[in-house]
């Protein structure tokens, strides 16, 4: 017995009769007003879906649409009574692939679901491309009685599938010509290729000799202040005034700072011998101030704390100065007797400024200040040299700082 989807099981089964097309519309337009009337919550439901739908009657000569939804209505811009009764393929325009209706033809017979992509025509005769899926509707005794068939509206991917495949065949051409400009670029670029390697060869080896001599220079400059700091000792050593040979002190602590900062820019492993690494400079300066101390003197505690700073060597030498000018008075004077205290040095970003400060816990300096000492006279200089301002606090403690840009001024 044939039943339709949501319907009663007891309808009448309508049998085909291939000899009279009036008795066949009649049954067809029967079996839609059946399906219609009987289909409860199943017609409802696929009225309400957005996905184009209809049911077709295989037991009927030429299998008509028995039911169609709103969705399909609005996609092909048929009425609904120019749709029920009509063949499946009546949206079939003259230019659809006869191969694409035998393929359904022959799924339908064999009972088959099937999943295709057509071209289809609507009424006004615009073109539309449908994904289609067809599954067939068993009664219990397992005969096909329906064809329930779905469309899923793929017209704008398979345009812009169209326009990719024509973007492509203009694409390829016009790679096709560019790739033979290239070609000719290349070819005349080999040509150069030559020299242009004789010459990158040559620029290297002279940053070679470059980078070698920079390091012999600043090799040679350490030795040289270590000369004169000896040369210095030797004449102090032969002074009786005190304060000549205090002076001569003060002279050797100030060119033995300018001695390890050239040792630096000798033992770095970096080619660019025109920076320092002031993190690491500092620290080094920090540690090399232990000659100031006795060996088992741990009370002043010497530290440093840098950012990532770079800076070239005539500005390093400049920060270099100042902090070895302020630590060395600090060490010196900030605590007598056996007074513990702490000596850090800092070198932080700020802004588009950087800022060196030397700060201590020690006594502060005195209410009465030597003027035009020479250390503050020297760290006066380096803090213009640099652009920088210089503020010195020493009510409590003192803490001396330098603010000078990142960048050297034009």
């Amino acid at each position: 017995m044939d039943v339709i989807p949501g319907g009663n099981p007891e309808s009448k089964e309508l049998e085909p009769d291939p000899k009279s097309t009036d008795a066949d519309q009649g049954r067809a337009e029967e079996r839609v007003q059946t399906f219609q009337r009987i289909g409860g919550p199943f017609v409802a439901a696929v009225e309400a879906t957005r996905m184009p739908m209809v049911v077709t009657d295989p037991t009927m000569s030429d299998n008509p649409i028995v039911y169609v939804n709103q969705s399909f209505i609005d996609l092909f811009g048929y009425c609904r009574e120019e749709v029920l009764g009509q063949n499946y393929f009546f949206l079939a325009g003259h230019d659809t692939d006869p191969e694409v209706e035998r393929h359904i033809r022959a799924a339908m017979m064999a009972d088959e679901p099937l999943d295709l992509e057509v071209r289809l025509r609507a009424k006004d005769g615009r073109e539309v491309w449908a994904a289609q899926f067809v599954s067939p509707v068993h009664n219990d005794q397992g005969r096909v009685i329906q064809h329930f068939a779905s469309f899923w509206d793929i017209t704008r991917r398979v345009k812009a599938e169209r326009r990719t495949r024509r973007l492509n065949e203009v694409l390829e051409s016009r790679v096709k010509e560019r790739t033979q400009e290239l070609q000719n670029e290349l070819d005349r670029r080999r040509a150069l290729e030559g020299v242009l390697t004789d010459s990158v060869r040559e620029k290297d080896k002279l940053l070679g000799q470059r980078s070698v001599l920079l390091h012999e220079v600043n090799h040679r400059a350490k030795n040289s202040i270590a000369m004169a700091i000896s040369m210095l000792r030797l004449q102090m050593a032969r002074q009786g005034d005190p304060g000549v040979s205090e002076a001569l002190e003060n002279a050797i602590q100030r060119l033995d700072h300018l001695a390890r900062i050239h040792e630096l820019l000798y033992r770095q492993d970096s080619n660019d011998v025109q920076s320092v690494d002031m993190a690491a400079y500092l620290t080094e300066l920090c540690l090399n101030f232990a000659h100031l101390r006795s060996p088992e003197d741990h009370r002043i505690e010497l530290t440093s704390d840098a950012d990532d700073i770079t800076l070239n060597v005539d500005r390093a030498i400049n920060v270099a100065l100042i902090a070895g000018e302020a630590v060395t008075n600090a060490l010196k004077h900030a605590f007598p007797g056996k007074r513990r205290g702490m000596v850090r040095v800092g070198l932080h970003q700020e802004g588009d400024d950087v800022v060196l400060s030397i700060e201590d816990n020690g006594v502060g300096l005195p209410a009465t200040r030597r003027a035009g000492s020479m250390g503050m006279r020297l760290i006066e200089g380096m803090a213009r040299s640099l652009n920088g301002t210089l503020t010195v606090d020493g009510d409590r403690r003192t803490r001396i700082a330098v603010r000078f840009p990142s960048k050297p001024r034009s």
